[in-house]
């Protein structure tokens, strides 16, 4: 029986607790129903201005994000000031979480991945709607690839992005050996196929999380959602994110 990790709900529903942010590529175009309310939200505050010293702050592309490279935040510099070694426990740094590497110009990504493999003694994460994407892509040994999938139905009216029975396909059919499931936010599923799904991928680890912006989605009982992590920590990790009125000691 694998570990469960408890992770308490932070005050802003940050997505992963472990994760040291690297928003070297910006912006999506998904138009997910749910981004709207934390991704994009938190991009706002990236508005241009100037401060009193004349100097400008923030960036328009950020603010209304659009899909955009950021090149500064891959020199040396930037990079000692800004990304630690991954040491601790799950600890990881998420390149581009700000956006979907969908979006990005193969050349921004070539570029991050040529920075990543000088930078071994870190661990790095990609995250995608679109997990055919990977495929174009030869990812390094100190990487993590993850999608999301709010559940096994596919929910056509809250995103732009592939289905989740596409993601699901693309991702399985991806041969890469550290591999990681998001399931948030969690939407109504079917307990036998989802987790029959989740076995066949053969995720290190699952994040499992209800909306964060209560945004009116359909989501599955707190006794149902108990079940399917009963099931999936038999044969990966699991890790609680944003749970109703922060009911963890109910599902452990």
């Amino acid at each position: 029986m694998q570990e469960v990790v408890k992770i308490h709900k932070k005050k802003k529903g940050n997505m992963y607790r472990e994760a040291i942010i690297w928003n070297v590529c910006v912006g999506c175009l998904y138009r997910c129903t749910y981004c709207i309310h934390s991704f994009q939200r938190q991009m706002k505050r990236q508005k241009p201005t100037i401060d009193k010293n004349g100097k400008k702050r923030g960036c328009q592309d950020c603010y209304d994000y659009i899909p955009h490279f950021h090149k500064e935040r891959l020199t040396n510099k930037w990079i000692k000031k800004n990304l630690p070694k991954t040491t601790k426990g799950d600890e990881f740094i998420w390149a581009c979480s700000s956006g979907d590497i969908a979006f990005a110009k193969s050349e921004w990504i070539e570029k991050i991945l040529m920075k990543i493999r000088e930078l071994s003694n870190r661990t790095f994460f990609f995250q995608t709607k679109n997990p055919i994407i990977f495929q174009q892509y030869n990812f390094p040994d100190n990487v993590l690839l993850g999608t999301t999938l709010e559940s096994n139905r596919d929910y056509l009216s809250i995103s732009h992005a592939p289905v989740q029975t596409i993601r699901y396909a693309d991702f399985l059919e991806l041969n890469f050996p550290r591999k990681v499931i998001t399931i948030e936010p969690l939407l109504q599923f079917d307990l036998g196929t989802f987790v029959k799904w989740i076995k066949n991928i053969a995720p290190e680890r699952v994040y499992i999380g209800y909306d964060t912006k209560n945004t009116g989605l359909l989501e599955p009982s707190l006794a149902q959602t108990k079940r399917l992590i009963s099931h999936l920590r038999q044969f990966t990790k699991v890790k609680l994110k944003y749970m109703k009125n922060n009911q963890f000691e109910a599902l452990i």
